[in-house]
């Protein structure tokens, strides 16, 4: 079932949750990019009565803000053209890009909001789902090392829990409280022990014969591996949890409501080829259309391209600019989604949504929220790599070789995976032309020497991108440098 966006609460964190009021400006301005900073950088100005220009390379609006479905096409530099093969359905598509809202992104959220967007729940971590260590091949739920590992915990801390070790000044009561939580907490027996828990799942489920019988607890060396620990504190991230927001029918649907929105302000096929500043405090931008080039003369210019492109583009920037936006990492990261004619995930396994953890270079397997019991198949993640040297590796390889190497990573968690998937599709960001890098990633000497600079205008250019916030990779980050980058242009 679709649910719309929250409103507003102080109860939630939030750097934003209004664009900022702009005043009226009889100012031409063009945008480099219909990405989701690009456009909604474009909406803000045009709502205010500013006359926008939106000039976008590829013939769709979006950026990384990208779903495939039936027919798409995936063209990567130095790779075969890959076209997705599973027949055309409302569940069966994959996110490549962002794929997820956080409940805290509240630009983003605000949004959708207004443009219409519904949305849905996406199950991120389900406590059903498996934690694999490729090295030792032990495979175990989700569910169960965590029970554990609280329960673990629990027992060191409530034996070890004394008066004098505690830097405020507890009474013997309150240390007594202490105990009863942690009691609580880790599910711990009468004597501060852990013996297991209901909570790690059943040895013997219950039913019409008996009451069941838990799981006995792990060997607590095999807590001590970081495949299992890691992952279990996952959804403990405050821009993840267990449960979160996805569009209805897919992310790009965040991108077509702003392209709808700006109407024919978009100009898709339109590749920027040149900035040059104008002695009225403008600048005329050049670009390519079809065949020709044309160029126009604009009051000011939002460079909404991600900063490989944008370094690599014939600009007068400053050369410090220009170096800056040269020196940054693009992070390599990519996804591969397969598609399987029955959701063997569901009636095997009983994981409905959330991720599966390996070791192995596929790193999750992402299980579809959408779509759940039907008929139909689905499709799902058969692997996001994002950590840092797999993800090279899998930039490195053919689309066919990514998808057998992924298949083989998921029989180790799914006995007989490699037959139930078919249909794959890949999208290596560091390999994709308009893209070059899935997000930034900042050293903190970048953060400290090169984000004012690059953050600020120069002249007539203003400058808007996920890597201009301090959520890199997130769409609420577009959004909010989009508004910045506005609000100082208004000012300007």
């Amino acid at each position: 079932m679709a649910v719309a966006a929250l409103a507003p609460s102080t109860a939630v964190d939030s750097t934003a949750a209004a664009p900022p009021r702009l005043p009226g400006r009889p100012w031409r301005v063009a945008v480099l990019g219909a990405g989701v900073a690009g456009m909604a950088a474009a909406l803000l100005m045009r709502r205010a009565g500013w006359s926008v220009t939106v000039l976008e390379a590829e013939a769709r609006a979006g950026g990384r803000c990208l779903t495939l479905r039936s027919g798409d096409a995936v063209r990567e530099l130095g790779n075969p053209e890959q076209r997705v093969g599973w027949e055309g359905a409302p569940h069966l598509y994959f996110n490549p890009g962002p794929a997820r809202i956080p409940h805290g992104h509240r630009a983003l959220l605000g949004l959708c909001r207004e443009l219409g967007v519904p949305l849905e729940p996406l199950v991120n971590e389900n406590r059903a789902a498996l934690l694999h260590n490729g090295a030792t091949g032990e495979v175990l739920p989700l569910r169960r090392v965590a029970a554990d590992l609280r329960g673990t915990v629990a027992e060191l801390a409530a034996k070890s829990l004394s008066r004098a070790a505690l830097d405020a000044p507890f009474s013997e009561a309150d240390a007594d409280a202490l105990r009863a939580m942690l009691r609580g907490f880790g599910a711990l027996e009468a004597d501060l022990r852990y013996r297991g828990s209901r909570r790690a799942g059943w040895d013997a489920p219950p039913g019409a014969a008996g009451p069941g019988r838990p799981l006995s607890p792990l060997d607590a060396r095999a807590l001590l591996e970081p495949a299992f620990w890691a992952t279990a504190s996952f959804a403990e991230g405050v821009d993840y949890a267990a449960a979160m927001l996805q569009p209805v029918g897919g992310m790009d649907r965040i991108a077509a409501a702003l392209r709808t929105a700006l109407g024919d302000s978009v100009l898709l096929g339109r590749e920027a080829s040149s900035l040059r500043r104008n002695v009225d405090g403008g600048a005329t931008v050049a670009w390519r259309e079809g065949g020709a080039v044309r160029e126009a003369a604009f009051d000011r210019v939002l460079c909404a391209l991600p900063p490989r492109l944008l370094g690599e583009l014939d600009t007068d920037f400053s050369v410090e600019r220009r170096a800056g936006l040269r020196a940054l990492v693009s992070h390599p990261a990519g996804k591969l989604a397969f598609h399987a004619a029955r959701r063997f995930w569901e009636e095997d396994a009983a994981i409905y949504g959330g991720i599966s953890w390996t070791t192995r270079d596929a790193t999750q397997i992402w299980y579809p929220s959408h779509g759940m019991g039907g008929a139909g198949g689905g499709v799902f993640v058969g692997g996001y790599v994002w950590d840092a040297l797999p993800a090279l590796r899998f930039a490195a390889q053919s689309p066919a070789a990514r998808a057998a190497s992924a298949a083989a990573d998921g029989e180790a968690l799914h006995p007989g995976y490699s037959r139930e998937v078919s249909h794959p599709v890949s999208v290596s960001w560091a390999r994709m032309p308009r893209a070059r890098g899935a997000w930034t990633e900042w050293s903190e000497a970048q953060r400290r020497d090169l984000y004012p600079m690059l953050r600020a205008r120069e002249g007539a250019y203003f400058f808007a991108g996920e890597y201009l916030s301090f959520l890199p990779g997130w769409q609420e980050g577009a959004v909010l440098s989009a508004w910045a980058a506005v609000e100082s242009m208004a000012a300007s």
